[in-house]
């Protein structure tokens, strides 16, 4: 049920985290790819924030602290990013537009098949699922602030704007509801000096064709084994013709 529509934004005091390592289990390598495919991942924030800022690097800036603060999603090595639109940057120019790369929730669920336009992309109107895990592995249970149409650009109401409904107090945003037609998007607005989380998404991953440490580890210890049984072989036929 929609936070938004049936009490306005909700307001709380989120005291921070210092560290969320052992986050319930997300899946960051989804089933299915081969080695050297590319992807990239989609979350919540599980932390709320405002939306008054007019630069969009404040909202990258702490979707990428958020997801780092998660040793599995750290590893990654990758830079994570606002799914959001200011009045100057449209969220599809934020976040690149990738041809090709599938994007997938932490859950390991197909959300777009890239962060295109096109039928099937995160922009197209809809999505193939929703958004709707954080980057603790727990369900959203609130819309979250994305200032953006669903065609990826800025909407009336951008993130930071104090002219939509007129002075900053009253200020509005555009948020979107935890749902999978163009209402994750853009399900109404309201003022930006409530609290709700953004979206966020990686760069461009690729899967790794390194086998695994543990099979790394089995596959030198049997030559190993097998080195030695051979040499023993050797001097078992030198000494017994």
């Amino acid at each position: 049920m929609s936070v938004f529509k049936n009490t306005g934004l909700l307001v709380l005091a989120v005291v921070g985290i210092a560290s969320r390592s052992n986050a319930d289990t997300i899946i960051t390598v989804p089933a299915g790819l081969a080695p050297g495919s590319q992807y990239r991942l989609a979350f919540v924030t599980a932390e709320l924030y405002f939306a008054e800022s007019s630069n969009i690097a404040d909202y990258n800036n702490d979707v990428n602290t958020d997801a780092n603060t998660i040793t599995a999603l750290a590893a990654l090595g990758t830079t994570w990013l606002a799914i959001g639109s200011t009045a100057t940057v449209n969220a599809i120019d934020n976040i690149g537009v990738d041809s090709g790369a599938p994007i997938y929730d932490l859950e390991g669920d197909l959300v777009a098949n890239d962060a295109g336009t096109e039928a099937g992309g995160m922009f197209s109107g809809s999505l193939l699922y929703p958004i709707e895990t954080t980057e603790t592995g727990a369900p959203s249970a609130t819309d979250a602030w994305t200032g953006t149409d669903p065609a990826g650009s800025a909407s009336p109401c951008p993130l930071g704007d104090v002219a939509c409904g007129g002075g900053t107090a009253g200020a509005r945003v555009t948020y979107g509801e935890i749902a999978s037609d163009d209402s994750w998007l853009d399900d109404g607005a309201s003022p930006g000096n409530n609290l709700a989380p953004y979206y966020g998404i990686s760069g461009i991953l690729i899967v790794s064709a390194a086998p695994e440490p543990s099979s790394l580890g089995m596959a030198i210890g049997g030559a190993a084994l097998m080195c030695i049984a051979r040499r023993r072989y050797r001097r078992a036929t030198r000494t017994n013709p």
